[in-house]
C-alpha cells in the first residue's frame, strides 16, 4: 500500500478544510471514519505522518465537488509503504549484519499462521451468510504483515446481530473471536488473519480495499445451490438491507417494502436475476447523478414471498416483520 504525500503544505491544509466544510462532521467522527484516533488524524493535518492511501481516499469521497477531488489528485505523491524506512534500513544491516541474520533464523524458525484453517472449506450456510456481510458492508487490507478483515454497522440496529449471530459465525468457521468496537460513528468487526484474508480475495476474489463500486457475488457461490445463493443474499441483506415502511394516505395502512441499495451495478444485475428466478417481483431505482442503485420489493405479498426463499436473520429486519408471520 502506497504513502500519499501533498506537494506542499498549502496544498494538504485546503484539502483538509475542504474535507471538514463538505462533510460537516466533528474531527472525532471523521477520525472515527477513517479508523483512527483524533490524535493521529492531527498528524496527519499537520504533515507529521504521510497519509496510508486507503485512508487518503476515504477522505477524497467526503469532498463532494468532483472537481476539487480531481485537483486534489494531481497535487500529491505516491511512495511507497516503507520509503522512509529502507535507506535507514540497509545501512542498518550493513553496521550488525550477523545479529540481524541470526535474529531472522529464529524468527524462521518460529513463523506460523496464527489462525489455520483449510481456505477450501466446503461452502455451507454459515460461510455464505459470511460472504454476504462481506459483500455488504464488509473490507479487507492488508498492512504490512496485518491481515484486517472489517465488518462496519451501527452500534444501535446491528449490535445484536454482530455479537449475537456473526460471532459465533466467526468462532464455527474459524474459530477466531472477533474484535468488536464500538464508536461514535457505528461499530466495527474486526477478524485479524491471513487466512481469512486469503478465503476472500484468492478463493472468492473479492477485491481488497475500495470495493464498493466492483464487488460481486463471486462465481462459486452462483454455480453453488439454491441455498447456498439464498444464504448469501441473507448475509447481503442483513447487512445492507433495509425494511420500510410507506405512510402516505393514500395507503389504507403502513406499506411494507425492502430495499438494497449498492454502488456496484453487477452486484444489483446479479440481485435482480436471482429475484426474478425467484419470481419475486421488485424495482430498480436510481438518479443520473447518483452512482448508487436501488433495488425495492414492494407490498406484503413480495415481501413474504423474500421471506419464505430467503430471509432475514438479523433482527435489526426481523423486528420490524414481526407481523407478516
Amino acid at each position: 500500500m502506497s504513502r500519499i504525500i501533498f506537494h506542499n503544505s498549502k496544498h494538504l491544509e485546503m484539502f483538509f478544510k475542504d474535507i471538514k466544510e463538505s462533510s460537516n462532521l466533528p474531527w472525532k467522527e471523521i477520525a472515527d471514519y477513517i479508523s483512527t484516533n483524533r490524535s493521529m488524524l492531527e498528524n496527519y493535518k499537520r504533515g507529521k505522518i504521510s497519509l496510508p492511501e486507503v485512508k487518503f481516499n476515504r477522505l477524497l469521497n467526503l469532498i463532494n465537488n468532483l472537481s476539487k477531488r480531481k485537483n486534489y489528485m494531481n497535487q500529491i505523491l505516491r511512495k511507497k509503504e516503507n520509503w522512509g524506512q529502507v535507506k535507514g534500513g540497509l545501512k542498518a544491516y550493513t553496521i550488525n549484519k550477523e545479529y540481524f541474520d541470526l535474529g531472522r533464523n529464529k524468527a524462521n524458525k518460529n513463523k506460523g499462521v496464527k489462525y489455520e484453517f483449510d481456505i477450501n472449506m466446503p461452502l455451507t450456510e454459515s460461510l455464505c451468510e459470511f460472504l454476504g456481510v462481506i459483500i455488504g458492508d464488509g473490507c479487507t487490507n492488508k498492512y504490512r504483515n496485518l491481515y484486517q478483515t472489517q465488518i462496519a454497522g451501527d452500534k444501535f440496529l446491528d449490535n445484536e446481530y454482530y455479537f449475537n449471530n456473526l460471532s459465533g459465525i466467526c468462532m464455527k468457521l474459524f474459530n477466531i473471536s472477533p474484535k468488536i468496537t464500538v464508536r461514535a460513528s457505528g461499530m466495527y468487526v474486526n477478524l485479524y488473519s491471513k487466512r481469512v484474508f486469503e478465503l476472500l480475495t484468492k478463493r472468492f476474489n473479492i477485491p481488497a480495499g475500495i470495493k464498493c463500486y466492483t464487488v460481486e457475488i463471486p462465481k462459486e457461490i452462483l454455480n453453488s445451490s439454491q441455498i447456498m445463493i439464498n444464504y448469501t443474499l441473507r448475509g447481503m441483506f442483513n447487512a445492507d438491507g433495509g425494511v420500510g415502511f410507506d405512510k402516505r394516505h393514500s395507503y389504507k395502512k403502513p406499506y411494507v417494502r425492502i430495499n438494497y441499495t449498492s454502488t456496484s451495478h453487477r452486484l444489483i444485475s446479479q440481485i435482480h436475476d436471482i429475484l426474478q428466478k425467484y419470481k419475486i417481483s421488485h424495482s430498480i431505482h436510481g438518479k443520473k447523478d447518483c452512482k448508487a442503485k436501488q433495488i425495492q420489493i414492494n407490498g406484503e405479498k413480495n415481501v413474504k414471498l423474500f421471506i419464505k426463499k430467503i430471509g432475514f436473520s438479523n433482527p435489526r429486519q426481523l423486528k420490524k416483520l414481526e407481523y407478516l408471520r
